[in-house]
């Protein structure tokens, strides 16, 4: 039995896109947070997910560890590397949540500061629709 995982750009990863007036915000946001989930990426979502802090700098512009030691190169590249790893992932999410929403939606939510706070803003959005697109289907 083959336990690979599909690739990123597997159609399992299709989402079909939120409707302008939220009448499939239900069923939207299962299959969002599942392709999110299914990438190992949901504490992006949820907040759980910390940008790392860059090291201070001393006086001399030289980066220095919260103890006020200087930090090694090697330490340097090591958080360097964490942050990059943060901004890609965050992005990813974004990049799935962009690309299934309106562009009215998306420009009302771009410049939120990460994923978990642009999901957070759709979902305040549409929680409140859905009750009446419930009673309007009945």
């Amino acid at each position: 039995m083959d336990t690979t995982l599909p690739g990123a750009n597997s159609s399992l990863f299709n989402v079909p896109k939120l409707a302008e007036d939220g009448s499939n915000w239900i069923t939207y946001k299962e299959r969002a947070l599942t392709a999110i989930g299914a990438r190992g990426l949901m504490r992006y979502t949820d907040g759980r997910a910390k940008k790392p802090k860059p090291f201070e700098l001393d006086s001399s512009g030289k980066p220095i560890k919260a103890d006020k030691s200087a930090a090694t190169d090697d330490e340097v590249e090591e958080l360097e590397n964490k942050i990059d790893e943060f901004f890609m992932k965050d992005s990813l999410v974004k990049q799935q949540l962009f690309s299934t929403i309106s562009d009215r939606l998306l420009l009302r939510v771009q410049k939120l500061e990460n994923a978990a706070k642009i999901w957070a803003e759709i979902c305040t959005i549409h929680e409140g629709k859905t009750e009446l697109v419930q009673i309007d289907m009945r």
